[in-house]
């Protein structure tokens, strides 16, 4: 007989500046995804959060920093590892993420960029995994 697998579906996690918090699925009915740091917060919900599934866990990722005028875009990508939630509603994690800074050509720039387009930072993160079921009113 295989045992089913019980996922959490809320990550608060953190690092020594930064924040975010992952719901798969929420009471509105779709991800949402927060991220703040010192000089930066973010709310992304639904389509505006994309996920892989890959050999490796789930990838999560947002854009950051959309800003042409710039060129560059700045998008987070969350590591969510596997975690099976059988006998505890929450579990304590370790996982990464990437902050992957894209050079894109300036608005109104027609040059071709030349060399390395992406570079990488990576945030440590530990924090809590949890299955929160809906909550549910009775009234009387």
């Amino acid at each position: 007989m295989t045992e089913q697998v019980i996922e959490p579906n809320n990550f608060e996690l953190r690092a020594k500046d930064t924040q975010i918090s992952y719901w798969t699925t929420s009471f509105i009915g779709e991800a949402q995804f927060t991220y703040n740091t010192d000089n930066l917060s973010r709310q992304f919900r639904g389509d505006e959060i994309s996920t892989l599934e890959t050999a490796i866990g789930k990838l999560v990722t947002v854009l950051i920093e959309p800003d042409a005028d710039t060129g560059k875009e700045v998008r987070l990508t969350l590591l969510v590892p596997t975690i099976n939630l059988p006998s505890s509603q929450n579990k304590p994690i370790q996982t990464e993420a990437i902050l992957t800074t894209q050079r894109t050509p300036q608005r109104g720039d027609s040059s071709i960029l030349e060399g390395q387009l992406q570079t990488y930072d990576t945030v440590y993160l530990t924090g809590t995994a949890r299955r929160v079921d809906s909550l549910s009113t009775t009234q009387s």
